[in-house]
């Protein structure tokens, strides 16, 4: 028996470093190659010899690879089926990162309440959890996913406030540079928002170099636009357009059509600031071809919020009405115990003066046994 079950366990465990290892492998190539990312999780999860966990963290890459791509319909289909299919395991660390997921994605579909009820929870999660350390990577992300919600709300202060407790828990943890560069690069637009250009500088500089230890080419493109976007500010339209240049470049494989909408406004302004009409019209035009896609996928967007907000309200009519009838069996059921117990009193009462009347009876029926004269 020793024997032939080694092997087994030991292949096991091949197994299961294995799919870590290509799961890691992954999560590199999101910000790089969202498809390859999609492509790989995939092939992951429909790989039975893989644990149920890294199935599960598969699937959670696939979301996270398709929110990337703005691809917010089929990012939340993943991530309701990894959430589906961790509900097999117990996991709390998991479940945190699912939940955490689930909430970035209401933020991303500007569904903001909900997405800041999901962080609020992760946030207690996080800080129950008995080691800090192996969830202190998602707490981070909450407080930066919080300070997205601020900013998209235009509350600049507050979501500066939010990035910087983030960065300061990353900083805290080591590594983390992916979603270092991405807060310093929201950080950023906040600051041009607040008209702290010099503050914004820094801070898209810190995202490039820290995008650059990854190779994230995407969150490099980002950032190199939010530089460009204050050159722009300042009137130095040429060295703009030569950042623009390079994010488009880098950005080439991401199929980000945020990214490169951004990009394109960033090249056909700047060029007509420098009287290149032909550039202008070829940056004009691809700037309104990506607008319109975008509208196509914000569609698809709102549909998948209506579809959730529906469910949302359906589940709180659910509830209510499991309330309802819940009282309602409880008010039954008081009442019909009153109605028992006053028959059974009025019943015993019966018996009670039945048993007197024959008392009385029976006490007129004796005679005096004395004559009294």
């Amino acid at each position: 028996m020793f024997i032939f079950i080694t092997p087994s366990l030991a292949a096991t465990q091949i197994s299961v470093k294995e799919g870590d290892s290509l799961v890691k492998e992954a999560i590199k190539a999101i910000y790089k190659d969202p498809n390859k990312a999609i492509a790989s999780g995939l092939s992951i999860y429909h790989n039975q010899a893989f644990s149920k966990q890294t199935r599960t963290n598969a699937l959670i890459v696939v979301s996270t690879a398709y929110t990337s791509k703005r691809d917010y319909q089929k990012a939340l289909d993943y991530v309701i089926k990894a959430n589906e299919f961790s509900s097999q395991l117990d996991n709390k660390k998991l479940q945190i990162e699912i939940l955490f997921k689930t909430g970035i994605l209401y933020q991303q579909l500007k569904i903001y309440d909900k997405a800041i009820e999901y962080m609020e929870d992760v946030e207690k999660r996080c800080l129950e959890y008995p080691d800090r350390d192996v969830v202190g990577g998602t707490l981070a992300s909450s407080y930066l996913v919080k300070g997205f919600v601020y900013k998209d709300n235009l509350n600049c202060d507050i979501a500066i406030e939010f990035f910087d407790k983030g960065l300061k828990e990353y900083e805290r943890l080591g590594n983390y540079n992916h979603n270092r560069s991405i807060g310093y690069y929201n950080k950023g637009n906040c600051q041009i928002l607040l008209s702290e250009n010099a503050n914004a500088k820094e801070s898209f500089n810190k995202s490039i170099e820290l995008a650059n230890i990854e190779n994230a080419s995407s969150l490099v493109s980002f950032a190199e636009k939010g530089m460009a976007e204050v050159h722009t500010l300042e009137g130095k339209y040429q060295e703009s357009v030569f950042l623009l240049q390079s994010a488009l470049e880098k950005s080439k494989n991401v199929g980000d059509l945020v990214l490169n909408l951004g990009i394109y406004k960033g090249l056909f302004e700047n060029y007509l600031a420098l009287n290149n009409w032909s550039e202008y019209q070829k940056y004009y035009e691809l700037f309104l071809k990506t607008q319109l896609e975008i509208k196509k996928s914000e569609r698809n967007s709102v549909s998948v919020s209506i579809i959730e907000n529906s469910k949302n309200l359906n589940a709180e009519l659910d509830g209510i009405q499991s309330k309802f009838k819940n009282r309602i069996y409880v008010i039954v059921l008081i009442v019909l115990t009153f109605i028992l117990v006053v028959i059974f009193i009025e019943i015993k009462n019966k018996k009670a003066i039945k048993v007197l009347q024959q008392k009385i009876e029976s006490t007129q029926s004796i005679k005096p046994s004395i004559n009294i004269k």
